[in-house]
């Protein structure tokens, strides 16, 4: 056991997961600075394009974010993982060598399909592994470790765009990729992803009575909300920002990602203590809502400092991204418990089948923060196509945004469900 204090240790498993899960975030952040002028000046691609370039990764995850669920099912979380990390590395070749932006896009679809295979199913362990009542603090440790990537990955991927070109990032993210297969692949050996508390042999066949609706709750919501702010803010509308009206450069770009994704490893560290302390509902909601007000400054943003501190601030409030996932998890498991008490089911709430339906939710969960990932570049990048020539369409690209945002923060306190969610 790894311990963190305050009475917390982390199993093994989830040390080594975590730290390859800072691999893949290096890797794929590595290419963030310099992804829209790759896919622009480089491939020709207009405002539109350029979100859906990015937008691609999303739709990837979107269409494997369920079936990712199934597949550990049936191969095991470990071989899931591996299966992942392997289309990522192809991925990440493919993007470094397209000649053109249609395989450029592709290489994104895929990207997200491996994204989504591997990141699920590490989750998914993740939160088996935990217990109930450590689980957000757990979720709040992964995430810290892992958005130390980010941090490292813009600095170090801006230079290497200056220096060798716009795809080498994606070459170089293909090396980490091999490199975090390598990892996973040596620590599965050693038994270090065993579940001891799950019976793994029955869970191909549990969840069969549930449907899609068993997994709706206002979690999804939230995740929703951090994935539109990730994808149209920080991938699309700053970068876009950044060239377009403040003329700044890639590297100072992969500096504000740096500095934001700092800030954001510092918020995640401490979410999970704050969400043991007054819940999830209320923390979220005033994450998100702060997200949605400093969106719609940005455009006020007339200097690299300026725009620094807004992104500092934005990746504060995105610091409870990881909270989210781990609602989703405690109101399904609250859900399959229920379910068992009052005998509808007498295998619903046993270890195997617990494990399916965290596996399945927690898939279900990321296909709609993937929606969000794919409507929030494809929204930005249409408006600022849309009003190019208005010397307004920053403030109505990112006022647009904010209400979005603000919109999924007061469905957060107001569910549009009829079941009472659990706080």
């Amino acid at each position: 056991m790894f311990s963190i204090g305050q009475g917390l240790s982390i199993k093994p498993g989830v040390v080594a997961l975590s730290l390859v899960s800072l691999i893949v975030m290096m890797g794929s952040s590595m290419a963030t600075p310099s992804l829209a002028l790759y896919a622009g000046h480089y491939l020709g691609a207009n405002e539109l394009l350029v979100g859906a370039v990015i937008a691609g990764f999303a739709i990837g995850r979107l269409i494997f974010d369920v079936p990712s669920g199934f597949l550990a099912d049936r191969l095991g979380l470990h071989r899931t993982m591996i299966l992942g990390l392997g289309v990522l590395v192809g991925a990440a070749l493919l993007a470094g060598l397209a000649p053109s932006y249609w395989i450029l896009f592709s290489a994104r679809i895929l990207e997200g399909i491996g994204s989504s295979i591997y990141v699920s199913t590490a989750v998914s362990f993740i939160l088996l592994s935990s217990e109930s009542s450590k689980r957000a603090t757990t979720m709040g440790t992964y995430q810290s470790i892992l958005m130390l990537g980010p941090i490292v990955g813009p600095i170090v991927g801006a230079p290497i765009a200056v220096l060798y070109g716009y795809n080498s990032p994606y070459l170089a993210f293909a090396v980490m990729m091999a490199v975090a297969l390598g990892v996973i692949s040596m620590f599965s050996k050693k038994g270090r992803f065993r579940l001891d508390r799950i019976d793994n042999g029955e869970s191909q066949n549990s969840a069969r009575t549930s449907n899609l609706s068993f997994y709706i709750n206002t979690a999804g919501v939230a995740t929703f909300g951090f994935a539109f702010l990730r994808a149209g803010i920080y991938s699309t509308g700053m970068p876009l920002f950044a060239y377009g009206s403040l003329a700044l450069t890639v590297f100072d770009v992969g500096i504000i990602l740096t500095v934001a994704a700092l800030a954001n490893l510092a918020a995640s560290y401490f979410s999970g203590r704050i969400t043991r302390m007054y819940g999830m509902k209320k923390p979220l909601f005033l994450a998100i809502l702060f997200s949605a007000l400093l969106t719609a400054i940005i455009p006020l943003t007339t200097s690299f400092g300026q725009l620094l501190f807004i992104m500092m601030l934005m990746g504060v409030s995105s610091g409870f991204f990881g909270q989210s996932i781990a609602w989703a998890a405690e109101q399904i498991e609250a859900r399959v418990r229920k379910v068992g008490a009052i005998g509808i089911s007498s295998e619903t709430g046993s270890p195997a089948r617990l494990q399916s339906h965290l596996t399945r939710g927690i898939g279900f969960n990321r296909m709609i923060g993937d929606l969000g990932l794919i409507l929030g570049p494809l929204f930005v990048g249409f408006v600022v196509s849309m009003f190019s020539s208005d010397p307004l369409s920053w403030f109505i690209a990112f006022g647009a945004t904010s209400v979005v945002i603000g919109v999924a923060s007061l469905l957060i306190i107001q569910p549009l469900q009829l079941r009472k969610e659990s706080e």
